[in-house]
């Protein structure tokens, strides 16, 4: 009985993470099967790296038994993964990422008071080879140094200054929405939070946990402050980032030590409309129209 509440209440929990996903795809065309294939994939790739992660044996029998999925399906997506020759390069957002780091914490990028130097497009004869082009070069790999200078341009990231030297504005970056970089990011940002709230639930000891906190209003909020509340959080929030960003860069690993992803992140978070509607609610009304309840 135990079991089957569990189950139950994990499947609940799914459905609410689902929902916003679920929402971003219907309003950008992509289907059922498609999400479904998906899922099949997702299911398979970590059935695998948690056997290995527990020292078991990752056959496709057990693939298969763990995933739920037919043997022949299971044969024949890893068989499409073998034959895949699509590149495994590190995505735009992570180049650029590491880029605005690199600018704010490389020794030979930063000032005296701890701010990014200025730099030209390509070296200068008195600039001891710094510029942005070595920037690109160091932490973001083949990447053209112009086509990223135009997208750090473009989100406020970097600006170009009279005298022409290129100036580190924010060293975050924010991509626009529904870019394939914007959508990287979502599924970072989401795959992180899930990955805590996860661990937390699993380890046994309470000093394990990871840091996770919520503060939301009592009474909620009038649309009306929304917007008060955001720029607030902006300024607030991106200070404590930039302390936190500090920190760890002041806090490298040693050269022996294993290297994780390590990151904190702050959001601010709106009550979706569609959300208050109960799924019990929604009628059938002459087999064909289905009406929102009054």
């Amino acid at each position: 009985m135990v079991k089957f509440n569990l189950r139950y209440r994990l499947l609940e929990a799914y459905r609410r993470l689902f929902r916003p996903l679920v929402r971003l795809m219907l309003r950008n065309g992509i289907s059922f099967s498609e999400f479904s294939d998906t899922a099949r994939d997702i299911f398979i790739e970590e059935s695998i790296k948690d056997s290995w992660m527990r020292g078991t044996d990752a056959s496709i029998p057990r693939v298969a038994i763990l995933t739920g999925l037919p043997r022949p399906i299971v044969d024949r997506i890893l068989k499409s993964w073998a034959e895949d020759s699509g590149s495994s390069d590190r995505t735009r957002l992570a180049r650029i990422t590491r880029l605005l780091t690199g600018w704010s914490s490389d020794p030979r990028y930063v000032g005296p008071y701890g701010w990014p130097v200025d730099v030209a497009f390509g070296p200068l004869d008195d600039a001891d080879g710094l510029s942005f082009s070595d920037l690109a070069k160091r932490y973001s790999g083949a990447t053209p140094p112009a086509q990223l200078l135009e997208e750090l341009i473009g989100v406020g990231a970097v600006r170009r200054l009279e005298s022409g030297l290129l100036r580190l504005e924010n060293r975050a970056y924010i991509p626009d929405a529904l870019t394939d970089v914007s959508l990287n990011r979502l599924s970072r940002v989401v795959g992180n939070v899930v990955e805590t709230l996860g661990h937390n639930i699993r380890i046994e000891r309470e000093e394990d946990a990871r840091f996770e906190r919520t503060v939301a209003a009592d009474h909620g909020l009038s649309a009306r402050q929304i917007p008060k509340l955001s720029v607030f959080l902006e300024e607030r929030g991106g200070k404590f980032l930039e302390e936190l960003d500090a920190w760890m860069t002041s806090n490298p690993p040693g050269a022996d030590e294993d290297r994780l992803g390590v990151g904190v992140g702050v959001y601010l978070y709106v009550e979706n409309e569609a959300d208050r509607i109960d799924p019990s609610e929604i009628a059938l009304r002459d087999s064909k129209v289905l009406e929102r309840p009054k």
